[in-house]
């Protein structure tokens, strides 16, 4: 997003001040090199601070007030895109001198009573902004004649020039006073003040410099400092906002995926795996092993040493199940003391028992959670693909009744699914 917002603030000056070129000639190039740069340097920075404002009170990390702020930087980057690309002259003044007027009134809006600022329409306020300085830049360019007379003699400017640069400094003095007294005493309120105060400094230094001097000059940096010390400040603000907000999105989607005790996969992810495995395993044309694991007494330790030692025992089981199975293989945890695990690869199923005796041995040997040493066993239910089931439910439902099975003949072994016919004729 901060490179499409530079990319798009990069086009508008090029834009304008090609615009420019085309109205006024090309004697307008030679002459004020540094002055076009600058001014589009300043229209590039304007329209990323606007949007970089305007998205941080859409993602409720500032005020809605900050909307007008917003509005000012994207009216003052079109007024000072043509003031860049124009001769100097009358309407080379009073572009510059309306855009600060512009800004100093938007800024100060900000100042006024919250309720003002919870208005619905405000979140178009960008917009206008925008709109406002195409508007006033083409009837100064169209109807540059109809306003007041911006230049005096001697390169100095005309009363009605310094009466705009004056109220707007005005208005970002009032946008200072408010943010440097606001009770949020946040770094981004902290650089704004300082941003809106250099900027009333450099609108009033134009009131005492000549077309070309060095106070000319000084106020045209102080403002180009001003923009960049915000700029600065912003990306480096958009760029942690964004590996928050990255940081959140993997805690939200581990919690949805994973058991926050074990770590393992939880009930949702382990049958995404499932459903992928049965399909991989169709087309492949491979059986599937599924395991149904309930530890054996574990309801004894949670009753007689309760459930911070019960969890424990809980993680150190679900820490042997990972390190005992291959990285191709999946264990997670159901709920409660099942577990589950995914077998890949299998096609025997005396290699499926080699991997059942092994967890049965992983999980056996004495845990100790503090003081207290406990012995535990599991039962183990398996089913095939496609043998005993085809479908996901059907399959769970074999292997949780393989289970139950192991369960019901003392524990601390395992059963593969046998059709009921079957089991009733052992």
């Amino acid at each position: 997003m901060p490179w499409v917002v530079l990319l798009a603030g990069l086009v508008l000056p090029l834009l304008l001040a090609l615009i420019g070129f085309q109205l006024f000639g090309q004697q307008a190039w030679p002459n004020l090199p540094l002055h076009a740069l600058l001014e589009g340097a300043g229209a590039l920075i304007n329209v990323s601070l606007g949007v970089y404002l305007a998205s941080l009170v859409k993602a409720q990390q500032l005020e809605r007030r900050f909307l007008w702020p917003a509005s000012g930087f994207l009216a003052m980057a079109v007024i000072g895109g043509f003031h860049g690309s124009v001769m100097p002259g009358n309407t080379f003044v009073g572009l510059h001198s309306v855009g600060v007027l512009v800004g100093g009134f938007l800024f100060s809006i900000m100042a006024w009573p919250a309720a003002f600022h919870q208005q619905a329409w405000l979140k178009h306020l960008p917009w206008f902004g925008f709109l406002l300085g195409w508007l006033i830049s083409a009837s100064l360019l169209l109807a540059g004649h109809l306003y007041p007379s911006m230049l005096a003699v001697e390169g100095r400017f005309s009363e009605a020039a310094m009466l705009m640069n004056s109220l707007g400094a005005l208005g970002f003095f009032m946008a200072t006073v408010y943010l440097a007294g606001c009770r949020q005493r946040s770094p981004a309120y902290l650089m704004m003040a300082i941003m809106t105060l250099l900027f009333s400094a450099s609108a009033v230094l134009f009131e005492y410099s000549v077309l070309w001097d060095s106070t000319w000059w000084l106020w045209h940096i102080l403002r180009f400092l001003a923009l960049s010390l915000l700029l600065g400040y912003f990306l480096v603000w958009f760029h942690r906002l964004a590996e928050k907000t990255r940081f959140q999105a993997r805690e939200l989607q581990s919690l949805a995926y994973y058991d926050s005790l074990t770590k393992l996969p939880n009930r949702t992810l382990f049958l995404q795996f499932l459903d992928n495995a049965l399909v991989e395993a169709r087309r492949e044309g491979h059986r599937l092993a599924l395991l149904f694991i309930d530890l054996d007494r574990f309801k004894q330790v949670n009753d007689s040493l309760g459930h911070d030692v019960g969890d424990q025992l809980l993680s150190q089981v679900a820490q042997r199940l990972s390190a005992s199975l291959r990285q191709a293989d999946l264990v997670a945890r159901m709920g409660g003391d099942e577990f589950t695990v995914i077998l890949h690869g299998h096609q025997t199923q005396a290699s499926v028992e080699t991997v059942a005796h092994h967890l049965l041995q992983t999980i056996v040997p004495p845990y100790q959670v503090g003081e207290h040493v406990m012995d535990i066993g599991a039962s183990l239910g398996i089913a095939f693909y496609p043998d005993d089931a085809q479908k996901l439910t059907d399959l769970m439902r074999m292997a949780d009744q393989a289970m139950y099975r192991a369960k019901t003949a003392g524990g601390n072994t395992f059963c593969f699914y046998q059709p009921e016919a079957a089991v009733a004729q052992a």
